[in-house]
């Protein structure tokens, strides 16, 4: 098959493929056989009936699968060019096909343009501080005893830290949210919820000057917090606009750590102190190492996209920003957002994760060229280890994850790149060199 190939742009191009006559016909005559070998004609056992009766009853279907396979095997040719460098197909107009005739289809697809690829064995990286301090230490064991911590019901001020049960109501300009932004409505008004009072972080629809401002109240106090809510607010219809709530605090419950001895050790599996620190600094390191390693990672991505510049697929674009988009929406979601609120930011949203796209992008052609090169091979050990990691995060048997895996291929192709890229990022990460302090 001819290949003709017209420029678009530097990452576009239409491949224009002559498919002769013969080609043609030969599949036709491929495609008849089947269909008459199962074909179901009355007054005729099945697979004996004419092939000319076979192609008058269906020759509707032999004519649009014929044009599929043609289409097909043309568009495999354009992907086995290797001076093209296909990276996906944008569109193609399904040809007419005449019995004896040649027929030219014309795809428009994505390419990967030339580039040289960097030199990414030696590059510097910052050296991190894996060592755990006794005060780091003494915090985590903290955290533990605050998650088995009880809380008793006290009649003093809260403390940052206490939980505390509350209403609030809040206006705008002396208006109800209900009335002023009915789409965030669910900002304006709560009753009988529990907050920590003076929490670092807050979460869904928890206003955090009024978390800030529980500490210092008791049970049966009042007080009036105003807010000003941020230009970049997740909810549009209140960006900029101040308000005013009324809180209340109808109880306060305080926090009581655990004591240190027999029984806490037991909830831990340990036997006492000195283990417990042991066990402690060992989780501590790993957790260092690990956070090292994903620095040291995202260190090398960076320089390694520092050392090259060129033009990147529409098509891949395009799709790594809807990516970053739906990652973004699932987070919202999870913290209370409502789909009509991050449906309303789409358009902005799409906008702000251009950049982060063509990072996404760039890196991963970068890195199936450095496997390409390293002659780096996705084996089916890996494919499988992979699998039982995810279905473990997912909390899936693996044999019902493998099931719904195999059955939408696209995820299966995603996560074999995943890998492929991976690999190659560690061949990267292992030739890195650390800065001396």
């Amino acid at each position: 098959m001819d290949i003709k190939i017209e420029e678009i742009n530097a990452t576009r191009k239409a491949a224009t493929v002559n498919v002769p006559a013969d080609v043609i016909d030969a599949q036709q005559k491929k495609l008849l056989g089947e269909y008459a070998a199962h074909a179901r004609i009355a007054g005729f056992r099945p697979g004996k009936a004419p092939l000319s009766v076979v192609k008058q009853k269906f020759g509707k279907d032999l004519q649009k699968e014929l044009a599929q396979r043609i289409t097909q095997e043309a568009y495999k040719s354009v992907r086995a060019d290797e001076s093209l460098n296909v990276y996906s197909l944008v569109d193609v107009k399904e040809p007419e096909i005449t019995e004896g005739q040649p027929a030219e289809i014309r795809f428009e697809i994505d390419v990967v343009p030339a580039f040289e690829l960097p030199e990414y064995k030696g590059i510097e990286v910052e050296k991190s501080d894996l060592a755990v301090s006794d005060e780091e230490i003494a915090d985590m064991i903290k955290n533990l005893r605050s998650q088995r911590a009880e809380f008793n019901k006290v009649e003093k001020a809260a403390e940052k830290g206490d939980y505390v049960k509350l209403s609030y109501e809040g206006t705008i300009d002396g208006k109800p949210f209900a009335e002023v932004a009915p789409d965030a409505a669910i900002y304006g008004k709560q009753t009988g919820t529990w907050e920590e009072a003076g929490a670092d972080e807050t979460f869904g629809a928890t206003i955090k000057e009024i978390v800030s401002a529980l500490v210092g109240m008791s049970a049966g106090d009042k007080k009036e917090v105003t807010v000003t809510f941020p230009e970049d607010f997740s909810a549009e219809a209140l960006r900029g606009k101040t308000a005013v709530y009324t809180v209340d605090v109808a109880e306060v419950r305080e926090r009581v750590l655990p004591e240190m001895n027999e029984e806490f050790f037991k909830s831990l599996h340990v036997a006492d102190a000195d283990e417990l620190n042991k066990q402690v600094r060992e989780g501590l390191e790993t957790r260092k190492k690990n956070m090292a390693t994903s620095k040291k990672r995202e260190e090398l991505i960076n320089k390694l996209n520092e050392k090259v510049d060129f033009e990147l697929p529409e098509s891949a674009l395009e799709r790594e920003s809807y990516n970053i988009f739906v990652e973004y929406a699932n987070m919202q979601l999870r913290q209370g957002v409502k789909v009509e609120e991050i449906e309303a930011q789409r358009e902005e949203l799409m906008e702000n994760t251009k950049d982060a796209a063509k990072t996404r992008v760039k890196t991963q052609l970068l890195l199936s060229a450095i496997a390409k090169k390293e002659g780096v091979k996705v084996e089916q050990d890996d494919i499988n280890k992979r699998i039982s990691q995810e279905a473990y995060m997912s909390g899936q048997p693996v044999e019902k994850f493998v099931k719904e895996l195999t059955k939408d291929q696209s995820r299966l192709m995603e996560l074999q790149q995943n890998i492929l890229f991976n690999k190659a990022l560690d061949i990267v990460v292992e030739a890195s060199v650390e800065k001396q302090a």
